[in-house]
């Protein structure tokens, strides 16, 4: 038999108790064989080892490695293995035949998908991998090549060629300096380090990126360019090559594809919480009613938040606070109610005891830049206030007062005008929204 090529098993061929029907596959390692299963009478795919690499230990290694790795997790977004062995010279296993195409070919047959369509992908292949992460194997080759879509629209992640056991004691990447596909590396993989969870995480995050953009992020013309890229370059703005979508998804990319690992999510089922927060929903604006009840429930929250620090101060002996005092730390603790927590969660304890919350509008997750412009603009006494302005120049306590109530005020004004949206809302393009429609509170989705 040749040892430089790998002649195609014909037709009508048998390895085992499978009858090879045709290839449908080429890799690095073997081809990839549609095959029936005489047994169990079902098709299956049957993944045979290239002659001319059988004889080299650490790839035979890595071959098995990939069936073994695949045949320990049994989740519904990953392919199944149903038997690994040889038949004379041919090293094979066989695995689960998937009927459909790869994000690869569906990109280049219908174009990038849909943003709901793209979410439900990326969230199935991050279900699919977090299962192998949880049994210690770590993909290392995710890519649009080896993510698949059904026919009826389920995601299978295949190949685990390139797997590592978490727990392995040994690389089995010893004769190659770099493993992996370039053009969907992590940077650590580029740099031939240890690799965990957060390298899929990161491989997941650049083919979503090529998924809904149509091209990969890094299309060097070289292989330098490529790995000096994932290395070094940040990932590029989504919304440049897909305006439509919303600010939260490149968000979550760019920190998907964070070139230190400690700066991604910490694992694959926090990558799916932040996905599905990015889905594109319904926006059900909240009645200025439901707002400012909201507003006035975290105002008595931090006046009773002051009368504790009183209390605890003149207990303590301490000298008493004069009016300015006071209303300084008021300022302080009314924006830690209302202004930091919806900067971090989208809400403040008011909103969430109402079921609102801040939200894009287009119903995404707003960034965070926009949530301090939202502080800015309702509360600009307040802040004028927390910065001890008016302890340092009398005058600036009344002016702190008017520039408040005239916020209120044209803020409200606009309410109206705008046709239910405050000065706030229209200035950074959110809304307050209920988080979950009061026709559907009996069955909550993911928390965005």
């Amino acid at each position: 038999m040749p040892t430089t090529a790998t002649p195609p098993l014909p037709p009508g061929s048998t390895l085992a108790h499978y009858r090879i029907e045709e290839p449908i596959g080429e890799g690095a390692m073997g081809t990839v064989y549609r095959a029936h299963d005489e047994g169990l009478d079902r098709k299956v795919a049957v993944k045979v080892l290239r002659p001319a690499v059988s004889g080299m230990t650490v790839r035979v290694d890595r071959f098995f490695q990939e069936a073994r790795a695949a045949a320990r997790v049994s989740h519904p977004n990953l392919t199944h293995v149903y038997f690994v062995g040889g038949d004379g010279s041919y090293r094979f296993f066989a695995m689960e035949f998937v009927v459909g195409q790869s994000l690869d070919e569906h990109i280049t047959t219908h174009g990038p998908p849909d943003l709901e369509t793209a979410i439900d992908w990326m969230v199935q292949a991050a279900a699919g991998l977090a299962a192998a992460h949880d049994a210690g194997i770590v993909h290392r080759d995710v890519k649009p090549s080896n993510v698949l879509v059904r026919t009826d629209g389920s995601i299978k992640i295949t190949d685990f060629g390139l797997s590592k056991s978490l727990d392995a004691d040994i690389n089995i990447s010893q004769d190659d300096s770099v493993i992996g596909t370039p053009t969907y590396m992590s940077p650590e993989q580029c740099r031939s380090k240890s690799v965990d969870p957060r390298t899929d995480i990161y491989c997941l995050g650049l083919t979503a990126w090529a998924l809904l953009s149509g091209h990969p992020p890094y299309p060097g013309p070289s292989l330098g360019d490529v790995l000096h890229d994932q290395i070094n370059t940040p990932l590029p703005s989504l919304i440049a090559e897909r305006p439509d979508l919303p600010h939260s998804l490149d968000r979550v990319l760019r920190r998907m594809c964070a070139k230190k690992p400690e700066d991604r999510p910490t694992s694959m089922r926090e990558v799916m919480t932040m996905l599905e927060g990015c889905r594109p929903r319904a926006v059900h604006p909240a009645p200025i009613v439901a707002r400012a009840v909201g507003v006035f429930m975290d105002l008595v929250a931090s006046i009773i938040a002051l009368g504790g620090i009183e209390f605890v101060l003149k207990r303590a002996g301490a000298i008493h606070l004069t009016e300015a005092h006071e209303m300084t730390i008021f300022a302080l603790l009314f924006l830690g109610f209302t202004v930091l927590p919806e900067v971090r969660h989208g809400m403040t304890l008011g909103k969430w005891f109402l079921n609102l919350r801040v939200r894009a509008s287009d119903g995404s997750e707003p960034s965070r830049r926009a949530m301090w412009m939202r502080g800015v603009v309702r509360f600009p006494g307040a802040i004028l206030w927390a910065c001890g302005l008016p302890l340092l120049l009398p005058f600036a306590g009344s002016v702190a007062h008017v520039v408040g109530i005239a916020a209120s005020v044209v803020g409200l004004g606009c309410f109206y005008v705008a046709k239910g949206r405050t000065l706030s809302d229209v200035l950074t393009k959110t809304r307050v929204t209920y988080d979950v429609p009061p026709d559907e509170r009996g069955a909550r989705r993911l928390p965005g």
